[in-house]
């Protein structure tokens, strides 16, 4: 059955807790020159987009000489670290916002407050959903200029197997989950599936169910690392209980495989459910998609952690950031700037995109955004759709934390260890990571 798109609003509904013209709008200064740019990760549609943007830009204005690479999100930290230390890095990357504090700290890139033009940055903010923009500051600078941010996390529901098992409604407890899961499960199809690698979006997945039971996983204050606190653990059983209850694939499958072919199962009706981020849908370009629905992930019958319960977690994966080592920042800033105007922002107002939370104040006046979310927009023009939010997980040492709890993650899917035991170890590991760059 083909997919109704008024019903992809209920996907966010219920987390409401949780023209050329535009392009010499605002102050610029004169570009010319060679600017290199490193674009990681993005949805199909984005990536399509992007080039064709470039286009753009390059016609008003002719005298830069724009080198544009793309690559998988996935190891960009890795890329960008080794681009650093081989002088090799581009003038502009476009990251994660959650790189940010460990990219500053290592002297990787440079506020933008510092290259600005008088009034440039205002003029952004002008045009910036507020919320979003705040994913881009790290301690008081504007370091990365957001496009638009993901949430986490999300369930996409097979429907026809939802009814199927007999249920008239999504799961919403942790407990629900479960029996679900079991009941839709058949023997050429596990009721759930999960991506379980080391990438860091299946570390933010786990991360967000974590954070709804009151888990973290660092205390920037004192420097504690904490993924063996109960809020974390308890997620972590969360995990081993439905592959113990015979609902998930069998095998090595999401330990493997990263978060799209895991989704690949779901779209070709070989998994009931899948857990992903806010962009649900993305992953499965097939030629009839399920009948599917999308549900903020269900909630913690009783919240365990010591901290309080998040409706979602939210980063920017498209920011722009400027090297600390550019040698022509005026093309940079330019290029940044090209960015923030309505024309490149609406990219993600339900036309060609319809998977990412806006950054653009203007997408949210979308008819295709309505039409598409219409949950959405009706939370964002309530003032609500933020509200119960918090930033993913950004401070320095934030790849050697996660790092560690992907371990401990695929220790307990793979059946090597138990979580509170994989979770010690995993914050052992990490913590002397940390002091290391603490000092």
């Amino acid at each position: 059955m083909k997919l109704d798109l008024s019903r992809r609003g209920f996907l966010v509904g219920t987390t409401a807790l949780a023209a050329t013209a535009a392009l010499g709008a605002g102050p610029a200064r004169a570009a010319s020159g060679k600017l290199s740019v490193w674009k990681f990760g993005g949805t199909i549609a984005e990536v399509e987009a992007w080039p064709a943007a470039n286009e753009r830009f390059l016609a008003a204005n002719p005298d830069v000489e724009l080198d544009y690479s793309f690559f998988n999100g996935q190891i960009r930290r890795q890329k960008i670290l080794a681009g650093f230390q081989t002088n090799r890095l581009a003038d502009v990357i476009i990251a994660f916002g959650q790189d940010i504090p460990e990219f500053a700290g290592f002297g990787l890139i440079q506020p933008l407050d510092d290259i600005a033009a008088p009034g440039q940055i205002d003029d952004w903010k002008s045009r910036i959903v507020p919320e979003i923009l705040g994913s881009g500051v790290h301690e008081g600078k504007l370091y990365g200029m957001p496009t638009y941010v993901d949430m986490a996390s999300f369930l996409a529901i097979d429907m026809d197997a939802l009814a199927e098992a007999g249920f008239d409604r999504p799961p919403s407890t942790w407990s629900e989950l479960r029996e679900y899961a079991k009941a839709m499960t058949k023997p050429d199809r596990p009721g759930i599936a999960f991506p379980a690698t080391t990438a860091p979006v299946d570390i933010n997945i786990f991360e967000g169910i974590a954070y709804a039971n009151g888990g973290r996983v660092f205390d920037e204050e004192s420097g504690k690392v904490l993924l063996n606190e109960k809020g974390v653990v308890d997620a972590l059983q969360l995990y081993a209980d439905l592959i113990a209850d015979g609902s998930t694939p069998a095998g090595t499958s999401m330990t493997e495989t990263n978060f799209r072919d895991t989704a690949q199962l779901f779209s070709q009706h070989r998994a009931a459910m899948w857990i992903g981020l806010s962009w649900l849908n993305t992953p499965w370009p097939v030629p009839e998609e399920p009948n599917w629905e999308g549900v903020p992930f269900p909630r913690p019958d009783a919240p365990s952690g010591n901290h309080p319960p998040v409706a979602a977690i939210m980063d920017g994966s498209a920011l722009l950031m400027v090297s600390s080592r550019t040698k022509n920042p005026e093309a940079a800033m330019a290029y940044i700037d090209f960015w923030t105007q309505n024309e490149q922002l609406n990219t993600w107002g339900g036309s060609p995109e319809i998977a990412r939370v806006p950054a653009g104040k203007e997408a949210w006046s979308s008819p295709a955004l309505a039409e598409a979310w219409p949950n959405w927009v009706k939370a964002y023009n309530e003032g609500t759709f933020f509200t119960g939010a918090e930033p993913m997980p950004r401070f320095i040492g934030v790849s050697a934390v996660e790092s560690a709890l992907a371990t401990a993650i695929q220790q307990v899917v793979l059946g090597q260890k138990a979580p509170q035991e994989a979770l010690d170890a995993a914050n052992e590991a990490a913590q002397a990571q940390i002091d290391l760059l603490r000092g």
